[in-house]
């Protein structure tokens, strides 16, 4: 089942992202995929039985695995390689892929524990959480690479 929701789901995120990031940049697909990630974990947390509902629980959670491809995953593996200068770039790139797999390891050690803290609310509320400053921190502090060359962002 989970192949089925990827294959729906997820694997169209990653292809449109990957059609559309020259045109609609970077940032703006980061930023995006992580505050629609954000909306769609909150409704998982907020509505009520939604676990129970599964069309609803479905839509909703295939939405978050394609603007989790369309976002940040899509985006994870282009910004370092244009962000950092050409004589640190794979030093760069090494460290922020680090950084991405441990935050993978953080999030998926402490979803059992926030599921039997409180549940389905905890987990889905802290996730939403996570993506909400993700996005504000996209917003924030990078800057847009669409249309420049490695040279101009060197």
């Amino acid at each position: 089942m989970q192949l089925v929701i990827f294959v729906v789901a997820a694997a169209p995120g990653y292809f449109v992202a990957a059609i559309t990031m020259d045109k609609l940049g970077r940032k703006l697909i980061q930023a995006v995929g992580f505050g629609v990630m954000g909306a769609a974990f909150a409704a998982l947390a907020l509505i009520p039985g939604i676990e129970h509902l599964v069309i609803p629980f479905l839509i909703i959670y295939g939405v978050s695995y394609f603007f989790t491809e369309f976002g940040p995953n899509a985006t994870t593996f282009v910004y370092p390689s244009e962000l950092f200068p050409v004589t640190s770039r794979t030093t760069g790139h090494g460290i922020a892929s680090a950084t991405g797999k441990l935050g993978a390891f953080v999030g998926v050690f402490l979803f059992p524990l926030l599921m039997h803290w409180h549940g389905l609310l905890s987990a889905e509320l802290t996730a939403a959480l996570v993506s909400i400053a993700g996005g504000v921190v996209t917003v924030a502090t990078l800057p847009e690479t669409k249309g420049k060359s490695l040279e101009e962002l060197s």
